[in-house]
């Protein structure tokens, strides 16, 4: 009887690996075929952005002029930033609340709910409401803020940006024996 249970072990333990092989394989394979087919459909999608000069890159168009890659008009950062900073105010209500936003080290250049705004520091009237902000500085790690704001509610916004590189160095030496 013992020999019997373990054959009947033996078998259900090899049924097992064999099933779960192949389940693995099966789920390999449409994992394939369905990012094959996504990765296509998104490589023939073209969205038509403007062509925003980033700051700190060189920009060899005027604000007017359309560039060799299609018909989009060439948008400087700081008229994204001033049509954003419009947009905010329009939208704030009659009840605007303002945030004072700062950062350190100065200039950085900011974002709030996913719109460029432009470099810091700056005041901006918003909707009451949960936003956003997010700051970028060359060479430093981003940082992010949410937080709410009431009706009438002046929210002053300090945030610190950490150098993105390692500012120390440590050397270990093999040890000599």
């Amino acid at each position: 009887m013992p020999l019997r249970t373990l054959w009947l072990c033996a078998a259900a333990s090899f049924l097992v690996l064999m099933s779960a092989a192949a389940m693995y394989g099966q789920a390999a394979a449409e994992y394939g075929a369905m990012t094959a087919n996504s990765a296509g459909m998104a490589a023939s999608v073209k969205p038509a952005f403007p062509n925003i000069t980033l700051p700190g890159t060189a920009s060899g168009a005027g604000a007017s002029a359309s560039p060799a890659t299609g018909n989009a008009p060439v948008i400087t950062p700081e008229a994204a930033a001033k049509t954003n900073r419009d947009f905010f105010q329009s939208h704030s209500g009659a009840n605007p609340a303002r945030i004072s936003l700062h950062t350190a080290p100065v200039p950085a250049q900011a974002w709030v709910d996913g719109r460029f705004v432009g470099p810091t520091p700056l005041d901006l009237k918003l909707a009451p409401g949960h936003h956003r902000v997010l700051v970028r500085a060359p060479n430093m790690q981003e940082s992010a803020q949410e937080f709410d704001l009431a009706a009438k509610q002046a929210q002053p916004i300090d945030l610190a940006l950490k150098p993105a590189a390692q500012s120390t160095v440590v050397l270990h030496w093999p040890s000599q024996k």
